[in-house]
């Protein structure tokens, strides 16, 4: 079954720790830009996602940036995931 974005960050989080301080978010995001290009992009959630056994289609996962994207380039920078992380902005 799939999950939506808000279970797997919360599955992730739960995992990964502190999502209360912008220290802990950073860490998380760390953890997702794997490759240091201070974005996360459709191939970091892909990695992260199998990493932590749930299966996510890449529809699913394009949804996921696309509605994590603030400036709509297909990646998720470090502010756009502190808001989602703190529920700021995440529809």
């Amino acid at each position: 079954t799939a999950i939506g974005f808000d279970d797997f960050l919360d599955a992730i989080t739960q995992k990964l720790g502190d999502k209360e301080t912008r220290e802990g978010i950073h860490k998380i995001f760390a953890l997702f830009d794997d490759d240091k290009t201070g974005t996360i992009t459709i191939k970091n959630l892909k990695r992260v996602s199998k990493e932590l056994g749930e299966t996510m289609s890449e529809e699913e996962l394009r949804e996921m940036i696309e509605r994590a994207d603030s400036n709509g380039d297909g990646a998720i920078t470090a502010e756009d995931f502190y808001n989602i992380m703190t529920k700021k902005t995440f529809p």
